[in-house]
Parts: structure tokens; C-alpha cells; sequence
């Protein structure tokens, strides 16, 4: 596959040969400039240089704030990719009237900057479950998501200003919903990362955090579908059925309904862990590896899983807020029965259920309140 720099080259020869050609066959800038921009090779070349710009420009800040990317990154990045280049195309029939090459420009931009966002998340994923991250990194992740927030922040001012001054629906709309959609999902990664430092400096002993990053995400995933509904409306209201967000508003509304699952199972397993999970005694300490696949740091205390594997208790719940089986062999991680017998259990099923729905009714009415509101 042909490198960028070779691809690069061979487009800044092909674009200087065109502008020579034009200002020396038309002696003139202005019939040169006319030319430049009515010819169909020069459109093509001059699109190609610009796209071969903006390639360079994404490169240089990908190197600049990470670095070389991870194989987990890299895969990412390419199943993110074909995805949104599906819905973009999708969205681009409903916007057909606006079709430009300015808005050809404008959607390549925003491929490009979710693409940074994506990296964004995933390297966040990565120092949350990195035993000793470098100062650099955190230094770079930080500058970066600060970087990605002033973008964010820019286009989507430059759409609304537009919608504003214009008083009309155009692609104006689908850029402002989707710039409020990565903005918010920054500051939402962004808030995650500062949980992830006050616990690393509490030695993983901050308890809250999972509450705290419980209710972060459940606030995010609210936003974000209470944004595709108001969207999916708008839409709906000027230009008709919007089929790229049918997948987006079921994805987000089945996230929302996993999370609250996942929060009240995760408070079943940590709830008395010191009961719930056995300690390890000094000789199983000794006939097994000592050290902890989590950390990678030895063991003079653990916690023993039903399936027999040694973790230090903070790393387990550490690991729980992200998986429930176990980090070595993937077994479920099933507590002991806290009660005595059936009952006790079919009341604890009971009391789980009812939470559950009330978390659930709590959202309904929230997005009944905001469908109202829309309409």
C-alpha cells in the first residue's frame, strides 16, 4: 500500500503541473483562476491536494498527541471508520440539495475529527487499565482531549451561527448535531479520565468512583438520546424519515438500559466483598503465582473468585466496574448466596427487579418529558 508521503508527493507534482499549465497557457490570473476552477482534471487534482492536506494535518496531531498507535487502536479505527463512511453517505441523500464542494469539505472534516475522537476514547481505556502510566501520557491525553473540546467547540459555533443567520433548516443542522454529540462525549471522557486520577491517587481506595461513573454515564447516554431524538425529529419535521439514525437511537436507548443492568449487578458483587469473597490463606498464596494478573504486582493479601484465582481485592473491584468473570480464566463471577436459603435469595431477586425498574420509570419519564417538549 502506497505510503502518505509517497501519495502526498505525487499530489503536490501533480497539482503544481496544473496551476503551471493553467497561468502560463492563460497568461493571466484571472482566466487562470477560471480555468483552475471550471476544468474537471483541475477540480480533481486541486480536491485531491486539499484531502491530501487535511490527511497530513490529522497525522501530524495523531503524532503529536499519541504517538505511535496501539493494535487495539488500529482495529478501532477501522471498524468505526467503514461504519460512519456508511451513515455519512446515508445522511448525504437527505442533504442532497446542499450538495457542494464546500459540504464535501466540511463532512471529510468531521470524518477526520471523530476519527481523532475515537483514538481519544480508546487511549483512555488503556491508562484506566495501565498499572504505571509515564507522566507524558497523561500529559498528552490531556492536551488532547483539551484540543479536541476547542474543535468541537469551533465548528459547532460556526453551524449554529449559520442556522441562526439563515432562520432555516439546512446541513447547518446535521453538522451542529453531530459537533454536540462529540462535545459532549469529550467532556464526558474527559470527566471519566479525572475519576481515574483522584482514585489513582487515593492508591485505589476512592469507593464512589464507580457510583460517580456510574451516574457520568448515565447522564451521557441520556443526552446523547434525548440529542437523536430531537434531531431524528427535526429531520423528520423538514426533510423526511432519517434512516442513518434508526440504528443510532436503538444503539443509545439499548447502552442506557445495559448500563443501569450493569450498575445494579456490579453493586450485587462488590456489595461485602470482604464477606462474599473468601481470603486467601498464606498456603494457597504460596502454591499459586503470587502476583496479580490485574497490577502485575506480588500479593501478600487476596481475595479468592469461586474459580480458584488470587486478585488483590482494590484491582477486583477495579476490574468489576469494567467485567464480571474472572480476568484469567473468564469464568462468571457468581458470589455466594448471602441468605440462608430461597427466600432469601428470591427477596434479593425481588429487591434487584425493583430497583431496576424504578431506574427504568426514572428514564421514561424524562424522555417522555423530552418528546414533549420537542413536539
Amino acid at each position: 500500500m502506497m505510503k502518505l508521503q509517497t501519495y502526498a508527493g505525487i499530489s503536490l507534482v501533480a497539482t503544481l503541473a496544473i496551476v503551471y499549465h493553467a497561468f502560463s497557457s492563460r497568461g493571466q490570473f484571472y482566466p487562470a483562476m477560471v480555468y483552475l476552477s471550471t476544468s474537471k482534471i483541475s477540480l480533481v487534482l486541486l480536491l485531491n491536494m486539499g484531502l491530501v492536506i487535511m490527511c497530513t494535518m490529522w497525522q501530524l496531531t495523531k503524532k503529536i498527541f499519541l504517538g505511535s498507535l496501539r493494535e487495539a487502536e488500529v482495529e478501532r479505527l477501522n471498524e468505526q471508520s467503514w461504519r460512519e463512511v456508511m451513515e455519512i453517505l446515508f445522511a448525504i441523500t437527505i442533504f442532497r440539495q446542499d450538495f457542494s464542494v464546500s459540504f464535501l469539505a466540511m463532512v471529510t472534516t468531521l470524518l477526520l475529527i471523530k476519527a481523532l475522537h475515537w483514538l481519544a476514547q480508546k487511549r483512555v481505556e488503556y491508562i484506566e487499565t495501565t498499572p504505571s502510566v509515564p507522566m507524558l501520557s497523561h500529559v498528552r491525553i490531556v492536551s488532547f482531549l483539551g484540543f479536541l473540546l476547542v474543535l468541537d467547540s469551533l465548528f459547532l459555533y460556526s453551524s449554529v451561527s449559520n442556522l441562526i443567520r439563515t432562520q432555516k433548516a439546512s446541513v447547518s443542522l446535521f453538522f451542529s448535531f453531530e459537533y454536540m454529540i462529540l462535545a459532549t462525549t469529550t467532556v464526558s471522557t474527559f470527566v471519566k479520565y479525572v475519576f481515574y486520577v483522584t482514585d489513582m491517587l487515593k492508591e485505589g481506595q476512592w469507593e464512589k468512583k464507580p457510583v460517580y461513573t456510574f451516574y457520568l454515564e448515565l447522564i451521557r447516554d441520556l443526552l446523547h438520546l434525548s440529542m437523536y431524538l430531537c434531531f431524528f425529529l427535526a429531520i423528520f419535521t423538514y426533510y423526511g424519515v432519517p434512516l442513518h439514525l434508526i440504528r443510532e437511537l436503538y444503539e443509545t436507548f439499548r447502552n442506557f438500559k445495559l448500563r443501569i443492568a450493569d450498575y445494579i449487578r456490579y453493586r450485587k458483587l462488590t456489595s461485602n466483598m470482604n464477606d462474599r469473597f473468601p481470603d486467601a490463606t498464606p498456603e494457597e498464596l504460596n502454591a499459586s503465582d503470587a502476583t496479580c494478573i490485574i497490577c502485575r504486582e506480588e500479593m501478600t493479601t487476596a481475595k479468592k473468585l469461586l474459580c480458584g484465582h488470587l486478585f488483590h481485592v482494590s484491582c477486583l473491584r477495579s476490574w468489576l466496574e469494567r467485567q464480571h468473570t474472572c480476568p484469567t480464566c473468564r469464568a462468571l463471577v457468581v458470589p455466594p448466596d448471602s441468605g440462608t436459603g430461597t427466600a432469601g435469595g428470591h427477596r434479593g431477586s425481588q429487591s434487584d427487579a425493583h430497583q431496576q425498574g424504578k431506574l427504568l420509570s426514572i428514564a421514561i419519564v424524562v424522555l417522555s418529558f423530552n418528546f414533549c417538549v420537542t413536539t
